[in-house]
């Protein structure tokens, strides 16, 4: 799976679990996503591996798009379409949205499949595109000004005059199953590849990186030095793999590379890590390091998302300094997963006591009222990851109170 975060942003998605009791936890997110993206996406919006969920496309580049597409479409697989998308051509782009409408012709506008558009972006081999070309009469006169109708090659010019160009057109578009598009005629004169199959686009494993950077060499902006060698570097790492990193960018120092964040554990991190390390320029790699090790380790105690939680509720002006402090004191907080909304609160809390005929209160109480109060008086806030709840009675932003630390750029 692609990991580029500078691919162009095709869809806005938002996704939306079914529940019976009719509260839907929803998130919206834009695709192509990073994996960490796509996890944490998913997480907000409480999805697993079998839970029934709706993908609904709000916007897209490709305005024409979004009403063939099934509302059942994978999240995975609309990720690879949009991936596919966003490494497209203009000229490509034209030849899809044309194969796109040769589909909605024959099926009268019916959905296509993720899988099917998908293997469209393979199938530009055999298309043609006459730009100038908006009409029959216009695509008639292009066919025979080009020599594409042989039996109108012997005509003479008095004749041609008189001809019925857009009858030619007509037959010509019928004949071919070509379409008009608002760029000109598209025709697909072969197959549609299959490149791409249903399912392919499933998540196996998960990434085996906390963070992942992208090293290039080029700050000189002169050809003479630049290249366009990029190298992937997964944190946490060692100074070793560092090394042999920028060398396979050919740099020979320190100041002829440059780092950008392309993933992360934490998606909230990407870019707060990708601007600190571009306005140091990566004089803070070591404090990322260090950050992309806590990540890892609270992975795997399982309490990421209580983390995640932590930075959700702290100023967008936190540091990566902030994050890193934050990342040792995960152990003071804790997150009420099933906790969406303050009456789920207010359950998860009453849920504690034996209460008679708790149906009949949980029916007739204004539980979101009783739950925004205890929230209040607790000082707990409600995240996209669950109701967050400190252990110690003080709040993330009074935690940030800490003396300075530094983590340098560690060359040995």
């Amino acid at each position: 799976m692609s990991v580029n975060a500078r691919e162009e942003k095709i869809f806005t998605v938002e996704l939306s679990r079914w529940n019976p009791s009719g509260i839907n936890p929803s998130v919206e997110i834009t695709l192509p996503a990073t994996p960490y993206e796509l996890e944490d996406a998913l997480e907000k919006a409480r999805i697993t591996g079998d839970t029934v969920y709706s993908a609904e496309v709000l916007s897209c580049k490709l305005d024409y798009l979004p009403q063939f597409i099934a509302p059942d479409a994978n999240l995975h697989e609309l990720n690879h379409l949009a991936q596919r998308l966003s490494s497209l051509s203009a000229w490509e782009l034209d030849c899809f949205e044309g194969m796109v409408m040769m589909d909605a012709v024959q099926t009268q506008y019916a959905p296509i499949s993720a899988e099917r558009l998908i293997n469209m972006t393979h199938s530009m081999t055999h298309c043609q595109v006459a730009y100038e070309a908006h009409d029959d009469q216009a695509l008639g006169k292009f066919y025979a000004d080009n020599d594409f109708v042989p039996a109108l090659e012997k005509v003479s010019d008095e004749v041609y005059a008189y001809l019925d160009f857009g009858k030619i057109g007509k037959e010509m578009r019928e004949g071919e199953g070509g379409v008009f598009t608002p760029c000109g005629y598209v025709v697909q004169n072969g197959e549609i590849a299959v490149c791409y199959h249903s399912g392919d686009a499933s998540p196996l494993d998960k990434p085996d990186y906390a963070v992942l950077l992208r090293i290039t060499k080029g700050h000189f902006n002169d050809p003479a030095h630049d290249n366009d060698t990029a190298v992937f570097l997964k944190l946490p790492a060692s100074d070793a793999a560092l090394l042999q990193a920028v060398d396979a960018v050919g740099a020979a120092s320190p100041e002829e590379y440059a780092f950008s964040a392309e993933d992360c554990m934490a998606p909230f991190l990407t870019d707060k890590i990708n601007n600190a390390l571009y306005a140091s320029e990566g004089d803070c790699y070591g404090l990322v390091n260090e950050l992309a090790r806590q990540l890892r380790r609270m992975a795997d105690k399982r309490s990421l998302s209580t983390y995640k939680a932590m930075l959700e509720a702290v100023p967008e002006e936190i540091s990566l300094e902030d994050a890193l402090d934050l990342s040792q004191q995960i152990e003071n907080f804790s997150v009420i997963r099933e906790a969406t909304t303050p009456a789920d609160y207010a359950k998860f809390m009453l849920s504690k006591y034996c209460i008679e005929c708790e149906g009949e209160l949980f029916s007739c109480a204004n539980l979101h009222k009783y739950g925004e109060k205890l929230m209040e008086e607790k000082g707990i806030l409600l995240t996209g990851y669950g109701v967050l709840w400190s252990l110690t009675g003080q709040t993330v932003e009074q935690c940030l109170n800490r003396p300075n630390q530094s983590f340098g750029m560690e060359m040995k």
